[in-house]
């Protein structure tokens, strides 16, 4: 059974069942007060008989009598052993068959009982009768009326409860339907997610402080959760997969530079080593820093005073010898920042390896100092960038030339680590570059004096 039958039964059912306890109520209550009142009047009528007959004795009190009698009633004088001394009826002479009580008490005393299937009321009161005797007399009387009119309150009972419960029927379907429709737009939207393997929100009123409000509200919420943390899997796998591309690329080359040289050049040997070392480093912490990215750690970069150029003629050196191309680094000497070593290893890594995708000649890599800060430019040769590509090229997956694949064009995602990690450095890159003559990535970052303080 759904739902929505469920409630529409349930509420239905609970309301018919208050509705029949408070009809039974209504009528029982009603029947006692009705047959009160009937009681009541054939009591008030003996009583009336009774006075008649007492202050007006006749030697024939049959005919005296008779003039009380209603139309279908009865009444009778009754010795205390409880014979009938007198019975006077008008048009029911049936009701003489009534059997009288075993003992007639002279005193007052009401009572109801069937007869031939009619409610009917008999009220006996103390009579004087002839000689001053004391006598009973009976009054009996049909209640039609009575009856009548406890038919009539069953059907206006039943009727009344049928007009309740039809409007509380379509009123419990209507609610039923209220209720449920977020739900069931729920279930559908949970549906269509697995079905197509999207994130979608329900609508719902926005303005709404109810549940339902509420429901839909912390439904869209959890979705949008959900949504970030996919998002961020799948920025960690790309990131991770770029990242440590690089230096998977550059220990491949010198293990090969190494079987081809190594037994021959002890110089070349220590090179090899050296650089292999420093990357399976490198790759070591760049490991440590996305496993506390996956698992939601907190991430500390400590920074420190750091000379610019070693480390970007380090990579250079590593970079040409990978990629087997020209690499020049000119410029200063020195020129100090505060940072992390590895980030800003990773920073040289991303820009000369984007130079190296997009142009066959030299890159070029010039340390300049303007104070207040160092500019590291990065200079290719090679099919550069038009003005609308220049607004994207930071973005997540963009690249300029989509001719190329992601095996030979790389996915999208240097520039973007690139520019992040320039940003946690307080610095900015600026891209100049005109399609077919080459382009200029310069880093600005904050200059210090090689004992910490700002230039």
């Amino acid at each position: 059974m759904k739902l929505s039958q469920r409630i529409t039964l349930v509420s239905t059912g609970m309301l018919f069942i208050i509705l029949v306890m408070v009809n039974i109520g209504i009528y029982f209550v009603f029947q006692y007060n009705l047959l009160q009142g009937e009681m009541d009047r054939t009591l008030d009528q003996a009583r009336a008989v009774a006075a008649a007959v007492s202050t007006q004795p006749e030697e024939n009190p049959a005919s005296f009598i008779e003039s009380y009698v209603s139309g279908d009633g009865m009444v009778r004088v009754l010795s205390p052993e409880g014979e009938s001394l007198l019975t006077v009826t008008t048009q029911n002479t049936q009701l003489a068959s009534i059997p009288t009580p075993e003992a007639a008490e002279a005193q007052e005393r009401t009572e109801s009982f069937l007869f031939e299937g009619l409610p009917h009321a008999s009220a006996q009161v103390p009579v004087l009768w002839e000689a001053g005797e004391v006598m009973s007399l009976q009054v009996v009387d049909p209640l039609p009326t009575y009856q009548e009119t406890l038919q009539t309150l069953q059907v206006v009972l039943i009727f009344a409860s049928l007009i309740i419960l039809l409007p509380s029927f379509l009123a419990a379907r209507s609610l039923a339907r209220f209720v449920l429709r977020p739900i069931q737009a729920l279930v559908a939207t949970m549906k269509q997610i697995q079905a197509d393997g999207t994130f979608q929100k329900i609508d719902y009123d926005s303005k709404g402080k109810d549940e339902l409000a509420d429901m839909g509200r912390t439904f869209n919420h959890m979705i949008e959760l959900l949504k970030q943390n996919y998002e961020k899997q799948q920025q960690f796998v790309s990131d991770a997969s770029h990242e440590l591309k690089t230096p998977l690329t550059v220990i491949d080359s010198y293990a090969q530079l190494l079987r081809r040289r190594g037994r021959e050049k002890p110089e070349v040997f220590e090179e090899a080593v050296e650089a292999i070392s420093s990357e399976a480093a490198r790759m070591k912490e760049m490991t440590n820093q996305m496993l506390a990215l996956a698992t939601g750690e907190s991430i500390t970069v400590e920074k420190e005073v750091i000379n610019t150029v070693p480390v970007f003629q380090g990579v250079a050196q590593q970079l040409a010898t990978a990629y087997e191309r020209k690499i020049s680094v000119k410029g200063e000497s020195t020129a100090y920042i505060s940072g992390n070593e590895l980030q800003l290893k990773q920073l040289a890594y991303l820009l000369i390896e984007n130079a190296i995708k997009y142009s066959e000649q030299e890159v070029l890599i010039q340390i300049q100092k303007e104070e207040p800060q160092v500019n590291i430019s990065i200079i290719d040769k090679g099919i550069g960038i038009s003005s609308e590509d220049k607004a994207q090229i930071f973005d997540r997956f963009y690249r300029v030339d989509k001719a190329r694949t992601r095996e030979s064009g790389g996915t999208g995602l240097g520039l973007a680590i690139a520019e992040n990690i320039t940003a946690f450095h307080q610095g900015e890159i600026v891209v100049e570059s005109e399609p077919g003559k080459g382009s200029i990535f310069t880093v600005k970052l904050p200059l210090v004096k090689e004992g910490g303080t700002e230039g």
